[in-house]
């Protein structure tokens, strides 16, 4: 079974010309619904990616962001998807959608966040790349960490029963919100700084934080922050780390399938995620802690964060 806490299916639709159905299983694509059941996929972490570029630079668009979640609804109404909305609908059969805003940019004030829990939003995550009202991204020069009003929306989404994600987040900032964190918090598609330095990746103290919060990170798919050549035994290289220094119980997965324009030898589309299963075996990942990366401790976070 495979838990993804990461791709942009929404921003594949909404930023390609014409697509195929989701439901077809479309040559070269790295996700649709005919691969993700040959993955056993059972939930994924569908983005609401609220920015478009506008020649030279990215906007936050609100408009867009209600575009993602239009994408989403005729998706879970046409083929059966059960978008989830609490604790009770991880144990529904078959796919489930969980959606997270990726970049809190489009809120104008920590009350926004009610609207798009009314609206089915799930999670929502602090930065995007740009430094916001909220905190400071992974590419900030000057590196902030998190705003007084960024306290408030971790507290709030946490009060709501939705998943604060610090993926893209700048290293104080997921200091500070992983301090402020009440619940398990995940850094949703990310890998290791110390296996390979890249501003994407999380550095070993992030890492303690994290799994002494009891939240994950999901081991991302990103060609460019894994290594120079990647395949997947050197994706494995990252959860080896953290499972030597702080064990199994923080490592999930979160490919950013849709969202990446390359991926690494071997995993070009997720219905070839036994390529990374047995590149966890090779590093010395029993089956127990490989069911506990694909899934297990995934949903363990979930249970304790949705209402």
């Amino acid at each position: 079974m495979l838990v993804d806490l990461h791709q942009d299916i929404a921003y594949y639709f909404l930023s390609s010309l014409s697509p195929p159905s989701f439901e077809v299983d479309a040559e070269g694509r790295q996700s649709d619904l005919p691969k993700l059941r040959r993955a056993s996929a059972d939930l994924v972490f569908a983005a609401v990616f609220p920015f478009v570029y506008t020649y030279g630079g990215w906007s936050p668009s609100l408009q867009l962001a209600l575009d993602a979640l239009k994408v989403y609804y005729a998706i879970a109404e046409r083929h059966g998807v059960r978008l989830v909305e609490g604790r009770g609908d991880l144990w529904s059969p078959g796919l489930k959608f969980l959606l997270v805003l990726e970049g809190a940019d489009i809120l104008s004030s920590v009350e926004d966040l009610k609207l798009l829990y009314k609206l089915g939003v799930r999670g929502v995550g602090v930065t995007w790349n740009l430094s916001n009202r909220w905190g400071h991204s992974c590419y900030a020069r000057r590196d902030g960490g998190l705003t007084e009003e960024g306290y408030a929306l971790v507290e709030e989404a946490q009060r709501l029963g939705m998943v604060v994600d610090l993926a893209h987040a700048s290293k104080k900032t997921a200091v500070d919100a992983l301090e402020a964190a009440r619940r398990p918090v995940v850094i949703s598609h990310a890998n290791v700084a110390e296996v390979y330095k890249h501003p994407r990746n999380v550095d070993v103290e992030v890492v303690k934080r994290l799994a002494d919060n009891g939240g994950v990170l999901g081991l991302t798919f990103i060609p460019r922050i894994i290594s120079e050549n990647p395949t997947p035994r050197d994706l494995a290289k990252h959860p080896r780390y953290v499972k030597e220094r702080f064990g199994v119980e923080m490592l999930a997965v979160g490919t950013d399938y849709l969202g990446i324009s390359a991926t690494p030898r071997g995993l070009e589309s997720v219905d070839k995620i036994d390529r990374f299963v047995d590149a966890l075996r090779e590093v010395g990942f029993t089956a127990e802690e490989v069911e506990a990366v694909m899934w297990r401790n995934a949903y363990r976070v979930l249970r304790e964060v949705l209402d």
